[in-house]
């Protein structure tokens, strides 16, 4: 019996692996931008008094749900 090739383990990147990104692959870079990208803009618009504090876990987890329903979208098109 032969077994399946295992992707390599720690090659993405590790917000990629939190969502458990299938069909898309972000950089790096892009990973960066998604997560510390949308906590500093929270944090600069919490400071700003635009925004309540809560913002600053709302907006990354908002960020992160629109990411990984990309990433579903990309799935259901290559079907």
């Amino acid at each position: 019996m032969t077994e399946m090739p295992t992707p390599e383990i720690g090659k993405a990147p590790y917000y990629a692996r939190i969502l458990r990104l299938r069909h898309l692959r972000p950089s790096g870079f892009a990973c960066f931008v998604f997560f510390e990208g949308s906590v500093g803009l929270a944090v600069l618009l919490a400071f700003a008094e635009l925004v309540s504090w809560w913002a600053v876990i709302v907006v990354p987890a908002t960020v992160a749900a629109m990411v990984k329903l990309n990433d579903y979208v990309a799935g259901k098109l290559r079907e």
